[in-house]
């Protein structure tokens, strides 16, 4: 099964960009690490640390991987598990993706596994694989996310995105997009796969878990860089997004 499904752990340096191309063979895949804009049909998506993807067999695509770079967990679902997602109604030819904790921790637990391989790694995979697609199945179904966002809501995001480290909130992020906040609460769930609060406590929470592996400052410097308030209110963060404290998380990057 693992050699089948060519299960692997892909790293993307920052600043490069993939350009159009397509697959000979289908793909499930879990951003673990940094995010990635991609470019699908005639829309474009932005994915981050939870979310899951499902790229179909010959649909062109291009992706921008940013200046965090980005990690992925990719492999080819089987034949059986292709007919398992049809059955809970996903559309696979629209490229379905969904962003949820399940695939924050599942994909973590694949590339440990990946990464610190031993006897019993290729079961542990090959059982996480089947976990994946089952919640793949449950919750694309329940919670399938629309394509295309209309020109606002790429605004919104970009805002996001622009000031994710400076002291923000629904009202500044509506009026950035013309929009009200009700509607744009909505309609940021429904395309991005995150509530906006969830989707901005990620993006700073990442990017410090890129400082604390990738330089040596001060974890109070770091956390208020990344729009936290205090060294406390990371560390809280931090846990409940990696399961480590920040100086263990740095301790075991290194």
């Amino acid at each position: 099964m693992l050699e089948q499904s060519r299960l692997r752990l892909s790293r993307y340096a920052p600043h490069t960009v993939m350009q159009p191309h397509d697959h000979a063979h289908a793909s499930l895949n879990i951003v673990v690490g940094g995010g990635i804009i991609e470019k699908i049909g005639h829309g474009e998506r932005r994915y981050v640390r939870g979310h899951a993807s499902f790229c179909p067999q010959g649909v062109v695509h291009s992706q921008d991987f940013g200046e965090d770079g980005a990690w992925q967990i990719i492999f080819r679902p089987q034949d059986a598990w292709l007919d398992y997602l049809n059955d809970c109604k996903l559309n696979l030819s629209d490229s379905p993706f969904v962003g949820s904790i399940v695939f924050e921790q599942l994909g973590d637990r694949v590339r440990d596994e990946l990464e610190n391989a031993d006897a019993f790694s290729v079961m542990a995979c090959e059982g996480l694989m089947l976990e994946i697609v089952a919640a793949f199945g449950r919750s694309g179904a329940a919670d399938q996310t629309a394509s295309n966002p209309p020109a606002w809501l790429k605004r919104a995001r970009d805002f996001l995105h622009e000031h994710a480290f400076s002291s923000l909130s629904m009202t500044r992020i509506a009026q950035a997009a013309g929009r009200h906040e009700i509607h744009l609460a909505r309609e940021f769930r429904r395309y991005f796969g995150l509530p906006v609060g969830l989707y901005l406590r990620r993006l700073r929470t990442d990017r410090a878990a890129d400082l604390l592996a990738q330089s040596q400052r001060d974890i109070t410097d770091i956390a208020l860089a990344c729009g936290f308030a205090s060294h406390s209110h990371l560390c809280r963060e931090f846990k409940a997004r990696y399961g480590t404290t920040p100086s263990q998380y740095r301790a075991t990057r290194r």
